[in-house]
């Protein structure tokens, strides 16, 4: 009789088990098409369809915005409501593809927006804008970032889910889009001074390793060498000469307790901006262990409150990397005794004074994650134990999480 009590307590405490959230242990126990709630190791609580999965990872799709990440960062995850059944879904829904590096070349689908994945374990989202037997070119942010076919260890295409307005919005809008490049001048005028740099409007349409091949509006084509041009604009309605090279003219004095971040012009497949970052983590004191578990939103009160606002990602990286482009704040390679790498315990910040980049922010690749702020509001964090400064987590919903703080920036006019 005792024996068979305890069966029945056993069987009993798995079926409460199995129908709670539970540990990862497979991606064969997750079923595409499902909805789902998961907990990743990096405190992210996420709530989404499951539109396809590989033997390593997973897209997941949180209200129209696929998301792609390794099964390893799974903690736990319940399932919400099955796969629908309905005849027609596997037509209605896009599904992500994998590629290797060789059939990606052989089709050359620009455009496609691809998340790459590298052998560092850094994935990198962008649209494709050329690949050839070396290099795959990424359009991220409005940046072409390149990535060498040695590192790269898995290539995958994002779904991209329109809804019935999005279809028709796209149909009858028809903005005229340019790519811009801003050129170098050889000429002087009249006196023996250089003429100010050409800015030409057209469209981009070839590219290599050494330059691009440019269209004008008015239909004159050359081909212009990487190192003749100052910054590629590319499909943006901006007018750089009138918005960003002017603004980036202006003087910018920096408060006490913030840095100088200057990114020049000059220098291709690089912003250039200029900007003040907080040298510390949120409260920017000395000594004092940075405020975590605080939301998104929080923290851009906090600094509007301070008449700051929160960092752009962009500007975050290269506050972090210098205009070098360092993978780490203090230089090229990692180093476990400069900044604090435990991700449980945050320091008090500015206590490792090595911890420190080229414009003088501490504990950017270090101590704890911060919020920043990606376009049209998105929320993202950097930085944080074993991260480098490139590396950009997506926030999702933006709630508090345990280890992310954040730090301010402010910048012309504003």
């Amino acid at each position: 009789m005792r024996n068979r009590q305890l069966a029945y307590l056993c069987f009993f405490i798995i079926v409460a088990f199995s129908t709670s959230s539970y540990a990862i242990k497979s991606l064969e126990d997750i079923l595409v098409g499902g909805v789902y709630r998961m907990v990743l190791s990096t405190g992210d609580d996420l709530e989404g369809i499951v539109y396809s999965k590989t033997d390593t990872s997973l897209v997941l799709d949180c209200k129209g915005r696929p998301y792609t990440f390794l099964g390893s960062l799974i903690s736990e995850f319940k399932l919400i409501a099955e796969p629908s059944l309905k005849k027609n879904d596997s037509e209605s829904k896009p599904v992500a593809e994998i590629f290797t590096y060789e059939s990606l070349q052989l089709n050359q689908p620009l455009g496609m927006t691809l998340d790459v994945r590298m052998k560092s374990g850094q994935t990198f989202r962008g649209s494709l804008v050329s690949i050839d037997s070396e290099f795959i070119k990424l359009n991220v942010d409005k940046s072409t970032i390149p990535i060498a076919q040695t590192v790269v260890e898995q290539i995958m295409s994002i779904p991209v889910v329109k809804t019935a307005a999005q279809t028709d919005a796209v149909k009858t809008q028809s903005p005229k889009v340019y790519d811009t490049l801003i050129v170098k001048s050889s000429e002087t005028d009249s006196l023996g001074q250089a003429v100010p740099n050409k800015i030409l409007a057209g469209n981009i349409t070839s590219e290599d390793n050494n330059g691009v091949t440019f269209l004008t509006i008015d239909n004159a084509r050359g081909s212009y060498p990487f190192d003749h041009i100052v910054r590629v604009f590319r499909h943006t309605q901006e007018n750089p000469e009138t918005d960003l090279i002017r603004r980036y003219a202006l003087p910018l004095i920096c408060p006490p307790g913030m840095m100088l971040v200057d990114v020049p012009p000059g220098k291709a497949k690089r912003p250039f901006f200029k900007i003040c970052i907080d040298k510390y983590e949120y409260p920017n004191k000395q000594g004092v262990v940075p405020q975590v578990n605080i939301s998104f939103n929080d923290a851009q009160k906090l600094c509007k409150e301070q008449g700051k606002r929160l960092c752009m990602a962009e500007e975050w990286q290269w506050a972090c990397s210098g205009i070098e482009g360092f993978s780490y704040s203090y230089g090229w390679n990692f180093d476990k005794t400069v900044c604090n790498i435990d991700t449980r315990l945050p320091e008090a910040s500015g206590s490792r004074n090595k911890c420190i980049g080229k414009f003088g922010a501490m504990d950017m690749t270090g101590n704890v994650f911060e919020w920043v702020n990606v376009d049209a509001g998105i929320p993202a964090a950097m930085g944080g134990p074993l991260s480098k400064c490139q590396t950009l987590s997506p926030g999702e919903s933006g709630d508090a999480k345990p280890q992310t703080g954040f730090r301010c920036c402010r910048g012309n006019g504003e």
